[in-house]
Parts: structure tokens; C-alpha cells; sequence
């Protein structure tokens, strides 16, 4: 099929490729405003001190920053640990810390990490996410050859949401929507055995068009 075949079957389904897009785009934007709740993201930064590390040294060497990195890996597993997260519940009043996420992240060239955890409650996020630290503390001190883990800045409840990204959830219906379409069309185009050119006989046949009959319309 050439770029003018395709033209010529997007004018001939020009309904499809309008109506399917804009019901799809619609029903998400209907979705992701009526239905998908708000979520906040509280952010606490921490540092942690390695018992190797040399407290007076002034610079920050490629191994510290290797280290920095293994560490933050660690902390990703020890906030996904569930004994961990019962306690962190616990200390906040809930039962449980299902709705909420908890990601660690660091930068390739500092040694602070940052703790981030997102829910649909804006203090509670702050909360967990502060007591979390408190309780990576404890462990990484007992477990780990982590000298301290201190708090840069403590996790404060955000003032608007993060999220859900709405917009884009509408964008991405629409979109969908003429992926639908063109794949409607073009079933529709690969069952349909209708003749409409000249250039379809002789390719069907492989033979040429010699003449034509032109329609006669009933009373002429």
C-alpha cells in the first residue's frame, strides 16, 4: 500500500479516525479526573557515613561515590523489607503501607541520598517517609558498616499533588484510539472485495481495462 493508497483510506474512513480517537481520549479524561485519586510525594535527603570513610577527607573520591551507590541500593531493599514497614506503620498509626510507594535514589556524584514516598495523603507521605529514615538508622547501624545515616532535610508535606499526570493519561487514550481506528480500517479494508479502480482489475486479473460501462441511472 503506497502513502497515497493510505491517504485515500484515511478520507474514506475519515469517521472512524474522528469519532473512535475523541470517545477513547474522553473516556480517559473522564477516568483520570473522576476516578484516579491525587498522589503526593514527600522527599527526605539523608547522608550516610561509612565506618571505612575518612571523616577529615576534604575531597570526594570515585570510591565513595561507588560506595554511596551500594548503599542507596541497599536502602532500596531495606524499605521494601516488610518487618521494616510494619514498623514504620506502626510508629504512624496505620495498618499498613500498601498504598504507599517508597523509592531511594542517589546522584552520581554526591553521597546524599534521597527517600521518597508517595500516597494519597500528603502528611501521612511526609510521615512515613521521615520515620522511615529513623528506622534505617537503626538498622543500618546494626547490620551495615554505616557509622550514621544523617538527615539532611526531614520529609515536609506537599502543598499539591504529583501526580496522577492526567494530561498524559488523556494523550495516551487518544492515541490508542487511532490505533484502534487504523486497525478497524484496515480490517475492514482487507474483507471488503469491492472493485473501485481500474488499476485493481488489472492488477487482480493481469490483464488491461480495454472499456468501460457507465451507469445508467433508472429513468434517463
Amino acid at each position: 500500500m503506497t502513502l497515497r493508497d493510505l491517504l485515500a483510506l484515511i478520507g474514506r474512513n475519515a469517521l472512524f479516525f474522528i469519532v473512535i480517537p475523541l470517545i477513547c481520549g474522553i473516556a480517559g479524561a473522564v477516568f483520570s479526573w473522576g476516578f484516579l485519586p491525587d498522589q503526593y510525594s514527600a522527599s527526605t535527603s539523608v547522608y550516610a557515613l561509612a565506618k571505612s570513610a575518612n571523616q577529615n577527607q576534604s575531597s570526594v573520591s570515585s570510591s565513595d561515590l561507588s560506595a554511596s551507590q551500594m548503599i542507596a541500593n541497599d536502602f532500596t531493599q531495606l524499605v521494601n523489607n516488610e518487618q521494616i514497614r510494619n514498623k514504620t506503620a506502626e510508629a504512624v498509626g496505620m495498618s499498613s503501607l500498601a498504598d504507599y510507594d517508597v523509592a531511594v535514589s542517589s546522584s552520581a556524584t554526591t553521597r546524599v541520598m534521597r527517600i521518597t514516598v508517595t500516597g494519597g495523603d500528603p502528611e501521612k507521605a511526609a510521615g512515613v517517609a521521615n520515620e522511615l529514615v529513623g528506622q534505617l538508622q537503626t538498622v543500618a547501624k546494626r547490620v551495615m558498616d554505616i557509622e550514621a545515616v544523617n538527615v539532611i532535610s526531614p520529609a515536609y508535606a506537599p502543598q499539591s499533588p504529583s501526580g496522577p499526570n492526567r494530561v498524559l493519561n488523556t494523550l495516551v487514550a487518544f492515541v490508542i484510539g487511532l490505533l484502534i481506528a487504523l486497525a478497524l480500517v484496515l480490517l475492514r479494508e482487507g474483507l471488503d472485495n469491492t472493485i473501485r479502480s481500474d488499476e485493481m482489475v488489472t492488477e487482480l486479473l493481469g490483464v488491461p481495462v480495454i472499456g468501460r460501462i457507465p451507469r445508467v441511472k433508472t429513468g434517463e
